[in-house]
């Protein structure tokens, strides 16, 4: 089932891919990056229903939730770009990873290595967002924020691993770790002046599989 739903997935990812190097599809781009997120949304329910794991759904729904609902709006700013529409995919991204650390803490209290290594992740985003050739202007502070639980996210699943070692665990692991590289890329994404599509399908491509580990870790429990 795991490998049925992982070639579903795939195929749905290469539809973004194509609207994402072809220029002329741009105007598909909101379209079927709705649909690459109901597939996550998708691949999370059917992965429910055969694990019965119904405590473990209301967890993560929330997380999952706020993920799909911010694709929205950061696919809304990458075809109109007006700043509103950033903010509000950052902030409901933010709660996302708020909703994740959230889950990953029912099942591993949150130690002081996991608030101390996040604040050197915010030292580096500060080096990050400090190039010359990066531009954040007064979204400086609100991405620091950001990168704070999202590092917070990315240790905590490591750590989860690394404790209690487990197949599940180890897709969480990968995932957050996958969420987080996502998220540095898009620093380069939508703050750098020259870019080429690769950028943009690297950050797709480590995002929507993260998504997809995270959904499907639960036929492994």
């Amino acid at each position: 089932m795991f490998i049925g739903m992982l070639l579903a997935y795939s195929a749905i990812f290469a539809l973004i891919s194509a609207v994402v190097c072809h220029a002329e599809w741009k105007k598909y781009y909101i379209w079927v990056k709705t649909v690459s997120s109901l597939a996550f949304l998708a691949v999370f329910f059917v992965s429910t229903y055969i694990s019965r794991e119904i405590i473990q759904f209301w967890l993560m729904l929330p997380a999952f939730f706020c993920c799909f609902v911010g694709d929205i709006f950061m696919a809304a700013y990458n075809r109109y770009r007006k700043r509103i529409q950033f903010l509000m995919g950052l902030g409901i991204f933010f709660a996302g990873h708020l909703c994740f650390v959230r889950w990953l803490a029912t099942m591993q209290a949150i130690s002081v290595i996991d608030l101390l290594i996040p604040v050197l992740a915010v030292l580096l985003t500060w080096y990050l967002v400090s190039r010359k050739d990066v531009h954040t202007g007064k979204l400086k502070p609100f991405i620091l924020i950001y990168a704070l639980f999202v590092a917070m996210f990315f240790v905590k699943g490591q750590h989860l691993a690394i404790s209690s070692p487990s197949l599940s665990n180890i897709m969480i692991a990968v995932g957050s770790m996958l969420f987080l590289i996502s998220d540095i890329s898009i620093l380069f994404l939508y703050f750098r002046k020259r870019k080429g599509p690769f950028i943009h399908l690297f950050n797709l491509a480590t995002y929507y599989y993260a998504m997809f580990l995270l959904a499907t870790q639960l036929l492994f429990l």
